[in-house]
């Protein structure tokens, strides 16, 4: 495997944890190059206008995408020491659920839920869906990123049920490269990406 630099790589110690850029990546990028990227003009979640836009879900719910982000993902957290995974809805829990399911064709069966953002209305009306036991170091997943601000929320919420749980590092499929990794940094995050806007040309 040619392992090279990744989108953006974690620290831990004194090992640096990347993500390889092999021939899954080529092909993950081929995938999402085809059927997730839109031209056109587009009203972003974080309130931005755009001329392109990753409509990611058209990836993470393809069957080989979804596969590829599952084990890309499952493995960085293997080398990471990371074994919960989590994020808020709904762009996250398509990545989520191909995390956990990649976890168990490995063997190393990690944690995962989803964050709603309110409570639900009814039931235990709780906002965290899934296993994740408080005092965990969870990785928060996204498939964009474009302000970090959905990765806050995701943190604000996992902590008001599980405030012992720590987010050292968030990953995303995509990073556009709009602030995302300067805002998180700026509150002890790391930002990990397998791609950048700029590995399509943009």
């Amino acid at each position: 495997m040619n392992v090279m630099s990744a989108s953006r790589a974690m620290e831990t110690g004194a090992e640096t944890v990347s993500i390889p850029r092999d021939v899954r990546w080529d092909r993950l990028r081929s995938i999402i190059a085809e059927h997730s990227l839109m031209r056109g003009t587009f009203t972003l979640s974080s309130g931005r206008t755009s001329n392109y836009l990753f409509q990611l879900r058209q990836t993470t719910m393809h069957p080989e995408g979804a596969w590829l982000i599952g084990m890309i993902i499952e493995e960085f957290m293997a080398r990471s020491g990371l074994r919960t995974v989590g994020g808020l809805v709904t762009g996250a829990v398509p990545v989520v659920c191909a995390v956990s399911f990649a976890s168990h064709l490995t063997g190393r069966a990690v944690d995962a839920f989803f964050l709603r953002k309110d409570p639900k209305p009814h039931g235990a009306r709780e906002l965290i869906d899934g296993a994740v036991t408080d005092g965990a170091d969870v990785l928060l997943v996204d498939d964009v990123a474009t302000s970090g601000g959905s990765f806050v929320k995701a943190l604000t919420n996992l902590h008001s049920e599980r405030p012992n749980c720590t987010v050292g590092t968030a990953l995303c499929v995509v990073d556009r490269e709009e602030g995302a990794e300067q805002f998180l940094q700026d509150r002890g995050i790391a930002l990990v990406s397998i791609f950048k806007r700029s590995d399509f040309g943009i």
